[in-house]
C-alpha cells in the first residue's frame, strides 16, 4: 500500500513540475535576481536570456523584469528561436549591458614618466585585466573623454606634418617632421591610436600605433581599413593622437595601459571614484540575429520590444575582418546586429553608447520593422542597411524604419557616419524619424562608381595595398556578372558606364519621407544633409525638414552626387544659418531626376545664400518660417495619430522659435578656397 502511495505522490510531483515547466515554455520570466535553475515563472524567474531562449517554444515570450543585466556574452538568436518575443515586463526597464564594472580606484601615488605637470596629484588609477583595451569609459552613465593630444575636434587646425611612407605587411611608416617630441612617452604596443583625416572630408581612420621611435619621429600606422595618403587639398587633412597617460591634461580624460592592466582617470568636478559607478564596454554586440542564408534557414518573426541596450566597444582597425565592408570609413558593427532574418520587429527599444552603429541590417534582411526606438551616442552611426556589394544579390530590402529618435553619432571618431546609412539596399520605407546631431549627414545612400567597378583590384578579393584589401571598400560580387564581363575586367578591356552599371546598383526605390534632420554635419561639412552617390533608380526624397545652425559651404543640402539619377526630390524645406554650396545639388549630366517645390526658409536678416543656376528651379528662397512650421506641424500631427503619439522620450525637435531668439549658433565654417561662387545677402 505504501508503495502505491509513493508512486502516486511521485506522479503528482511529476505532473506539477511538468505543468509548471510547460507553462514556462510559453511565458518565460527573467530577472537579474533570478537563477537559471529556477522554473522560469514570474515567481521563480531565470537569470539569463540565453537560458530563457533555450526553454522558450516557438511563439513564446521572454519577459524581462526591470534591472541591470551584465551580459557575459552576446545573445545570439538563431533560426530555431524564430517566433520568439523578448519584451520588457509591464512598466519596468530592463537594461542589457555589454560593460564591466571597474572598482578599486585610488590616487596615483607615484610620478610616472610623461605625466602633464597640471595633472600631477589629480590622476586616479584602477586595475583591470591585462590585455583588455576598452575604447570607452563611463562614470555614472556619462561618457568620459579618451585622452588626446589636441583637445578638440577642429580637424582643420590639427597638425599636418605626418609624412606617410610606403605601406607593407608590418604597417605604414609615418614620420612626423615637426612634432616628433609628442612621441617621447607614447606607448608602442598598440594601445595608442592616430586619428587621421586624409584626401577629403571624412575619409578617416583610427590607425593603431606601433613601433614608436621618438628619436627619429617615426611610428607605424596599422589599419586594415585604409592607408594614409596625400590629400587632394593640403587643408583637408590633419591628425591627432589618442590614449596615452601623457595626454591626460584636463578633468574628464582617461587612458588605458592594457599591457600593465591599468586604467587612469582625472575625475571631473563632483565625481567621487570611491562611490561612483564606473564601467567600460567589453562586448562588441549585445544581441545578434544570426540566420543561415546559404541554407535558407532564416531567423523569422522575432520581436524585441521595450529593451534598453547599452555599452559596446569597437574593434581596433588592425583586427577588422577582411570581409567587412569598409567603403564609408566607418565601423559597420552594431549593438543589435541582424543578418539572415526576415519579418522581425524591433519597437520601443533604447540603444545607447554603442561603439559602432546602433543597429545594422547585414546582407539578408527583408521586411524588418524598426519603429519607435531611440538610438543615441554611438561611435559610428545610427542604423546601417548593409546589403551585398554591387551584383545581383538583392536581399536587403523592404524594411521599415519609422518614428525613431536617432541622435549624437561619431563618438569613436568615425565622423563619416550618418544617422541612417543605405548601402545596396532598396524598397525601404524611411519615414517620420527625428535625426539630431550627426557628425556627417542625416541620411546617406551609396553604391559604387563605374570607374571602380572596372578595376579588377576593387572587384575581387585578394588585392592588397599594405595592410588593407582594396576589394572591401565596396565588397562587389564579381561572380554575379556575365562571364564575358568578368573576363573583360580581369583583362582590363571592359569598362562600365552609367548605363551598364545600373543593374548592379541596388539602392533603389527607397522612400525617404517626412524625416526631421537637425544639426547634421556637426563636425564635417561635406556630403549633404541627405546624400546620394551611385545609386539605383526610383528613390524619393519628399517633405523632409532640415535645420542647421551653421554654414555648410562644402556641400549642397540635398546632394545628388555622381550617378544619382531618376530621383524625385520634392517638397523638402530647409533652414541653414549661413553659407551653403547649394540647396539641391545635382551633376549636370544626370538623367531623369524630378526636382520641384523645395524651399529654403530665410528668417534671419544676416543669412547668406550662394546663388547658383538652379535657384528658382530646384529650390527657392522664402522669407519667414511659415513653410517650415506648417510642415513640422503636419509631421507631428501624423505622429500623434500613431499608438506612440510622439517620438521616443518626447524629445524637442531642436528647431527653436525665432520669436524667443533662442537659435543655437553652431561654429561657422569658412568657404573652401577656390570656390567660384557669388554670395548674396
Amino acid at each position: 500500500m505504501s508503495l502505491n502511495i509513493n508512486h502516486l505522490l511521485t506522479g503528482y510531483l511529476f505532473l506539477f513540475l511538468f505543468t509548471g515547466y510547460s507553462e514556462g515554455h510559453k511565458n518565460i520570466y527573467v530577472s537579474p535576481d533570478g537563477l537559471d535553475t529556477n522554473a522560469g515563472t514570474i515567481d521563480s524567474p531565470l537569470k539569463t536570456l540565453a537560458t530563457a531562449l533555450e526553454r522558450t517554444e516557438k511563439g513564446g515570450t521572454v519577459w524581462l523584469r526591470g534591472g541591470y543585466y551584465e551580459m557575459g556574452s552576446t545573445l545570439v538568436i538563431r533560426p530555431e528561436n524564430s517566433g520568439v518575443s523578448i519584451r520588457s515586463y509591464k512598466g519596468e526597464t530592463p537594461v542589457l549591458s555589454g560593460a564591466r564594472k571597474i572598482s578599486g580606484w585610488h590616487k596615483l601615488n607615484k610620478s610616472l614618466p610623461g605625466i602633464a605637470e597640471k595633472a600631477k596629484g589629480k590622476i586616479w588609477v584602477a586595475d583591470i585585466p591585462k590585455g583588455w583595451l576598452p575604447h570607452f569609459f563611463y562614470v555614472n552613465g556619462n561618457m568620459a573623454q579618451r585622452s588626446r593630444w589636441i583637445n578638440n575636434n577642429d580637424w582643420r587646425n590639427w597638425p599636418k606634418d605626418h609624412l606617410p611612407g610606403k605601406p607593407d605587411k608590418k604597417g605604414q611608416l609615418v614620420t612626423l617632421t615637426e612634432n616628433k617630441d609628442v612621441l617621447k612617452y607614447l606607448p608602442d604596443n598598440g594601445d595608442a591610436e592616430m586619428v587621421c583625416i586624409m584626401t577629403q572630408y571624412g575619409v578617416m581612420g583610427n590607425g593603431v600605433i606601433r613601433d614608436v621611435d621618438a628619436e627619429n619621429g617615426t611610428f607605424r600606422w596599422n589599419s586594415r581599413q585604409l592607408n594614409i595618403r596625400k590629400s587632394r587639398n593640403p587643408h583637408e587633412r590633419g591628425y591627432n593622437l589618442e590614449n596615452a597617460l601623457c595626454f591626460i591634461d584636463e578633468p574628464g580624460e582617461w587612458a588605458v595601459n592594457s599591457q600593465e592592466g591599468k586604467i587612469y582617470y582625472w575625475p571631473r568636478k563632483n565625481e567621487n571614484l570611491l562611490k561612483d559607478i564606473t564601467v567600460a564596454p567589453k562586448l562588441y554586440e549585445i544581441i545578434r540575429l544570426q540566420g543561415d542564408e546559404e541554407r535558407g534557414n532564416l531567423v523569422q518573426n522575432v520581436t524585441i520590444d521595450g529593451i534598453t541596450m547599452k555599452y559596446t566597444d569597437r574593434l581596433p582597425e588592425d583586427q577588422w575582418p577582411y570581409s567587412q565592408l569598409m567603403r564609408q570609413w566607418e565601423n559597420v558593427d552594431a549593438a543589435l546586429f541582424i543578418t539572415g532574418a526576415q519579418n522581425c520587429t524591433f519597437t520601443n527599444n533604447r540603444i545607447l553608447f554603442s561603439g559602432a552603429y546602433g543597429i545594422t541590417l547585414h546582407h539578408y534582411a527583408k521586411k524588418i520593422r524598426i519603429e519607435h526606438n531611440e538610438i543615441g551616442f554611438t561611435g559610428s552611426g545610427g542604423i546601417f542597411l548593409e546589403g551585398y556589394g554591387p551584383g545581383k544579390k538583392d536581399v536587403n530590402r523592404e524594411n521599415v524604419i519609422r518614428y525613431n529618435y536617432i541622435h549624437d553619432h561619431g563618438l569613436a571618431n568615425y565622423w563619416h557616419s550618418p544617422g541612417i546609412q543605405i548601402y545596396q539596399s532598396g524598397h525601404n520605407d524611411i519615414s517620420y524619424n527625428l535625426l539630431q546631431r550627426s557628425a556627417y549627414s542625416g541620411i546617406s545612400m551609396v553604391g559604387m562608381h563605374p570607374k571602380y567597378m572596372s578595376d579588377i583590384n576593387l572587384m575581387e578579393p585578394g588585392h592588397f595595398k599594405g595592410q588593407f584589401q582594396q576589394w572591401n571598400y565596396f565588397c562587389p560580387r564579381l561572380e554575379d556578372y556575365p562571364r564575358e564581363i568578368q573576363k573583360g575586367i580581369r583583362n582590363g578591356e571592359y569598362h562600365f558606364d552609367r548605363e551598364t552599371i545600373k543593374p548592379y546598383l541596388l539602392s533603389n526605390d527607397n522612400f525617404i519621407y517626412r524625416n526631421v534632420i537637425v544639426e547634421p554635419h556637426s563636425i564635417l561639412n561635406e556630403g549633404g544633409a541627405i546624400y546620394a552617390w551611385c545609386t539605383g533608380k526610383g528613390n524619393v526624397w519628399k517633405e523632409n525638414i532640415i535645420f542647421v545652425s551653421h554654414s555648410m559651404p562644402g556641400s549642397s543640402v540635398l546632394a545628388l552626387d555622381d550617378i544619382a539619377e531618376y530621383f524625385t526630390v520634392e517638397g523638402n524645406v530647409f533652414w541653414i544659418n549661413g553659407i551653403i554650396l547649394n540647396g539641391v545639388g545635382m551633376r549636370k549630366n544626370e538623367r531623369g531626376n524630378i526636382i520641384k517645390d523645395n524651399i529654403r526658409v530665410m528668417y534671419n536678416k544676416k543669412q547668406k545664400a550662394i546663388r547658383r543656376d538652379n535657384l528658382g528651379t530646384y529650390w527657392v528662397n522664402v522669407k519667414g518660417r511659415k513653410p517650415l512650421d506648417k510642415l513640422l506641424t503636419s509631421i507631428k500631427t501624423d505622429i500623434e495619430k500613431t499608438e506612440w503619439k510622439s517620438w521616443p522620450g518626447n524629445p524637442d525637435t531642436g528647431i527653436p522659435d525665432t520669436k524667443k531668439n533662442k537659435i543655437k549658433k553652431g561654429k561657422d565654417l569658412v568657404l573652401p578656397e577656390g570656390s567660384n561662387v557669388t554670395i548674396e545677402e
